[in-house]
């Protein structure tokens, strides 16, 4: 005890002596360790986080890959190798034929599980697309309006002043629910079809019809609902997805519940970023934000943007009294921690929209035969695509969209519209969910392309290999 406390006392000393110093060495000092805690990739190790030289090859599987997109394999090995991720594929059709069928790394951290070409996992909000297009399927057979009060198909849903409330304002991102109810269902209510649809009709939507709210995680329990009621076969929005859009397509996708089969080598888990990244990395930064720019650089896939600060404020600190993430939502969806999707509640029901289960291949393909009019109508491809507003403020996500009436994100020169922003001259239409995945129809130089990617940790991980492939 003497000892220690005899350190300190010199220490103090020192300090005292030399306050000047410390005091200007200050925000040096702290940049330093900003640097070496933060800045490596999250799944690196030893020399490799800081030599790239000394990172072992990954090697990447290449079930399509034309000689011209050689680049687009090199940039997903060396981000894999050095550690951005563990595991992730890219897949992408130019003029209706796929030029790139490729994946690479693990499917768990000892790296004992390869992450293949077939390997599925969670693509979170990714899952829009398929659910946007399960209604323009029925759109096309003249089942349902987009402009049509929901109430006219269910009408309990009529209920505490949701009359009005059309299945084009949900997918458009201004029907006013935001992912908000007046108290958080239990996961029991929301696994039964027939006390999840009494439940959603029951509740108010918190925010006033038109107000521009991404529709977040819940989107699909309000579309499986309506589909169920004008569907002929009375089919669940998932059932009809997979019989009339991936099955014919070849491809597969399926939604909670999840059992364990279902881990065992055929789907990929969610793993966290290193404790180390979150209370380095990100916590500070809702304060410290452009400090981090600074040391980092604006494109460190770490750094948030202006508008992410924004949205972590509101959902951790609780800042904002009028924002979407002080109200009640779904059962556990406060958790800090991505493996808490692995083995909660979120995996024991069905919502396309947030929680559903592909991989590359198979949105590529979705939005690809979507987008050259394979699956409806000219008109109707048309009245999904029209822009309902241009750069406008929305309230969940902190920051100006352009949205399509079928809820896709439309972006160019620089604009997002799924998860990277597009070089300029580059007009692209889709969206992104947490974890990486992303999904875009894009116009290059009078082609059509389709990009999708799919990996599995919950972060904002190195956008190089997706920016390849769209240069």
């Amino acid at each position: 005890i003497f000892c220690f406390c005899a350190a300190i006392e010199i220490n103090v000393i020192v300090m005292m002596m030399y306050q000047k110093t410390f005091i200007a060495a200050a925000p040096a000092l702290l940049a330093i360790v900003i640097y070496y805690s933060i800045a490596p990739p999250f799944f690196c190790s030893g020399t490799c986080c800081f030599v790239k030289s000394t990172c072992a090859d990954v090697r990447i599987e290449k079930g399509i890959l034309q000689p011209k997109y050689e680049k687009v394999a090199a940039a997903l090995a060396e981000s894999l190798a050095i550690g951005w991720d563990l595991g992730a594929s890219v897949f992408m059709r130019v003029n209706g034929e796929t030029v790139l069928d490729i994946a690479g790394g693990y499917q768990d951290k000892e790296r004992t599980v390869p992450y293949n070409i077939n390997t599925m996992n969670m693509v979170f909000s990714s899952g829009k697309i398929p659910e946007t297009i399960g209604v323009a399927l029925l759109v096309d057979k003249g089942l349902m309006e987009l402009d049509t009060p929901i109430a006219r198909y269910w009408p309990e849903f009529a209920q505490k002043g949701k009359g009005e409330i059309t299945m084009g304002d949900i997918l458009a991102h201004r029907s006013g629910a935001m992912d908000t109810f007046e108290e958080t269902p239990d996961a029991a209510t929301l696994q039964d079809d027939r006390k999840r649809d009494e439940f959603l009709a029951s509740q108010s939507f918190l925010f006033p019809r038109g107000t521009v709210g991404y529709r977040g995680a819940s989107s699909a329990l309000y579309t499986d609902a309506l589909v169920r009621r004008v569907d002929p076969l009375k089919r669940s929005l998932l059932q009809l997805v997979q019989e009339e859009l991936f099955d014919p397509l070849g491809q597969t996708i399926f939604c909670p519940p999840i059992s364990s089969l279902d881990w065992d080598g055929r789907m990929s888990k969610v793993h966290d970023m290193p404790i180390s990244k979150l209370m380095l990395g990100v916590i500070p930064q809702l304060y410290l934000s452009s400090l981090y720019r600074s040391v980092l650089g604006e494109d460190h896939p770490i750094v948030f943007e202006d508008s992410e600060v924004k949205v972590y404020r509101s959902w951790i600190l609780k800042d904002d009294p009028d924002s979407p993430f002080i109200k009640p939502g779904l059962p556990d969806n406060d958790q800090g921690e991505a493996s808490w999707n692995n083995s909660s509640g979120w995996f024991s029901y069905p919502m396309m929209s947030a929680n559903c289960v592909t991989n590359a291949r198979g949105t590529g393909n979705a939005l690809d035969a979507f987008m050259r009019g394979d699956i409806v109508s000219e008109d109707t491809l048309a009245l999904f695509l029209k822009p309902v507003g241009t750069n406008e403020f929305d309230k969940y996500l902190y920051a100006n969209a352009t949205y399509l009436a079928g809820g896709f994100g439309h972006g160019g020169d620089g604009k997002e519209a799924g998860l990277f922003k597009q070089p300029a001259g580059v007009e692209c239409k889709g969206w992104g969910g947490l974890g990486g995945s992303t999904i875009v129809h894009c116009l290059i130089g009078g082609y059509n392309v389709t990009l999708s990617c799919s990996k599995w940790s919950l972060s904002a991980s190195e956008a190089r290999p997706w920016n390849e492939a769209a240069q």
